[in-house]
């Protein structure tokens, strides 16, 4: 117990207090706009969700002050047990998941095992690559590679392409800073480059030819993996205007775009966003997966800014806390921590504006979803535990 706990209550001082601050106004901003985004509801729960994400927060609050409390170093020991337990939830999901439109099974139980999949993997791959005695070899890299392609694998099959997708830049980032076998990495990073390129390539050569809509999926679906909706998103991202009428599935996309848009500099003010409160930018996405453009509509340009400064301050404080950690544990737990976080943002926002496919990835702590809400809350949990056992003098900003 000892090794698990601090001496006292005044290692509470030692937490890193913009981590802190930017994740709490990151909630409260999401209290707001769930609450904007769901205040013309006719269903009376989705009116109370945005109190159901408050509940939810202050749940996670109480377990990220437990994780900061708690030494990650005896914690991560034990990583191999939320690493396990993601994995049976997902092949749970697989057998009895309840389906999320376009056949897609994600949820069981009420949480989506996928998102505690990944900080699971985080933890795992943080403890194998940070210990003194960890090989730095092929055989380490391939290992780590192994272990994150049993959960990659499992979220495709569901199928979630854009959180399966996650995982790469985020265990890349962790095998770049331990510096295992840099000759396997780069290799690997260049195959996975003319693969993207591959799939790209084949869906917009395919747009090209002449053929029916069943030859074409088919084709594409031996030549890429990718599934009907999957391929129908990437051609609308490539060809935007070969739907001009929306109505074959880009309308979100479009919807987004005008309400992010038309926000201009100061936004339209507070349930105000007519591209919501008119139901042009669909009921079932504008709480989650497109909450930034209702934000973005309301608030303008200069609240998406805001928004991004807090997601920018915790990301670089997570970064901070990493740079004074003497142990590579630490070290390459914030790593993975703010590497996820970044690449969930940036595919977030870049979908609401047309910058890259449509994808159901929340936006951090702002998009409702108690399983995405608690998994991120816990995860900056472990890096102000690295802030509060593992620094080597008290971080300056």
């Amino acid at each position: 117990m000892t090794a698990l706990l601090p001496e006292g209550p005044r290692c509470l001082r030692r937490l890193n207090l913009v981590l802190l601050a930017a994740m709490l106004a990151l909630i409260a901003i999401g209290v707001v706009f769930i609450n904007s985004a769901c205040a013309t509801r006719d269903d009376p729960a989705l009116r109370r969700l945005y109190l159901r994400h408050a509940e939810y927060a202050a749940a996670g609050l109480a377990a990220y002050l437990a994780l900061a409390w708690a030494n990650y170093r005896s914690l991560l020991r034990w990583s191999w047990l939320p690493y396990l337990g993601g994995l049976v939830l997902l092949a749970a999901v697989l057998a009895v998941g309840k389906s999320y439109g376009m056949g897609a099974r994600r949820w069981v139980f009420g949480i989506q095992p996928s998102e505690v999949a990944k900080l699971a993997t985080v933890l795992l791959v943080a403890w194998l690559l940070g210990r003194r005695n960890a090989s730095r070899g092929l055989g380490t890299y391939a290992a780590v590679l192994g272990l994150t392609a049993v959960p990659v694998g499992l979220v495709l099959l569901q199928p979630d392409l854009g959180t399966a997708l996650v995982f790469v830049p985020t265990i890349g980032a962790m095998l770049f800073a331990a510096d295992v076998a840099p000759r396997a990495f780069w290799t690997t990073l260049a195959a996975g480059a003319v693969a993207a390129a591959w799939v790209v390539s084949a869906v917009a050569f395919a747009e090209t030819l002449h053929l029916d809509r069943q030859t074409r999926e088919r084709r594409l679906h031996w030549a890429t993996g990718l599934r009907p909706f999957q391929q129908e998103r990437l051609a609308h991202f490539l060809f935007p205007d070969r739907d001009k009428s929306g109505l074959r599935g880009t309308w979100n996309k479009r919807q987004s775009e005008i309400a992010v848009g038309s926000g201009a500099l100061w936004g339209k003010g507070f349930r105000q966003g007519d591209q919501n409160l008119l139901g042009y930018l669909p009921q079932k996405v504008s709480f989650n997966d497109f909450i930034f453009s209702v934000l973005a509509e309301e608030a303008g340009f200069a609240g998406a800014v805001v928004v991004l400064a807090l997601y920018g301050a915790a990301i670089l404080a997570a970064l901070v806390v990493a740079g004074g950690c003497p142990d590579n544990v630490g070290k390459l737990l914030c790593v993975g921590v703010a590497t996820q976080m970044f690449c969930q943002v940036f595919v977030n926002i870049a979908m609401t504006v047309g910058l890259l496919p449509i994808t159901g990835l929340p936006l951090p702590f702002i998009s409702s979803g108690c399983t995405s809400l608690l998994t991120m809350m816990a995860a900056l949990g472990f890096v102000q535990s690295v802030a509060i056992h593992g620094r080597r003098a008290a971080p300056r900003f």
